[in-house]
């Protein structure tokens, strides 16, 4: 696939999926360079600006990774913010994958966010089980898959089925109701939770598996 060249902006591809053979397709994202003689951003409403965590670049063995093995950063600190409640400069956050405009200023990356993308802030570090989640967002320690079906049988590691509930780690303060009062989501913390199957951003940590939903996502309490 062959990639546009746009004047003023620095184009990038990543691969999201591989198709038959060793055809691969790409999803071109333009980063808008700032020229050089502005010196700030400032966002504009509920806006923003992530300067972006390095791409990790080389394999757990060293090994330097081609640009399409790249995993996309979606951790960064906020740099600047606009008419924002819930974060504020210097917080360290995570956000949605898709979401944004990627930016370059003074030759670093940046994404220019809605509060609404940032899926929440890392208090402690780089610790995702010490996230704060935002809005009606939950934090969920996901349950480990079965190993052995009912008879015995052992399982290999990618024939069982993922479960879709675990325990709630963390809550977000909540949506603003119509009033602007703040409505906190109906979900206790070490609440066991069954979520829809294929909401929410996934995360890994220490072979541990999270994901935060939304409130909304969340089909039961089980006890």
């Amino acid at each position: 696939m062959q990639a546009t060249a746009f004047a003023g902006a620095n184009v990038s591809s990543k691969r999201v999926a591989v198709a038959s053979g060793r055809r691969c397709s790409h999803v071109v994202r333009a980063a808008v360079a700032v020229p050089a003689q502005f010196k700030a951003v400032k966002p504009v409403g509920d806006r923003v600006l992530v300067k972006v965590d390095q791409e990790e670049r080389a394999s757990t063995g060293g090994v330097l990774l081609p640009t399409v093995a790249q995993t996309k950063q979606t951790a960064g600190s906020i740099v600047a913010a606009g008419d924002v409640s819930l974060v504020k400069s210097g917080d360290r956050v995570v956000y949605s994958k898709y979401a944004g405009t990627d930016v370059q200023v003074a030759g670093d990356e940046h994404v220019l966010l809605k509060e609404e993308d940032v899926i929440g802030v890392l208090p402690s570090g780089d610790k995702i089980s010490t996230m704060k989640p935002l809005g009606d967002r939950v934090l969920i320690k996901c349950a480990e898959a079965e190993k052995k079906t009912a008879g015995g049988v052992l399982l290999a590691s990618d024939s069982g089925d993922k479960p879709n509930f675990g325990t709630v780690v963390a809550v977000g303060e909540g949506k603003k109701a119509e009033d602007g009062a703040q409505v906190k989501p109906n979900v206790a913390v070490g609440a066991t939770v069954m979520y829809s199957k294929y909401s929410g951003t996934e995360y890994e940590e220490e072979d541990v598996q999270y994901i935060v939903v939304r409130e909304s996502d969340i089909l039961a309490a089980l006890a």
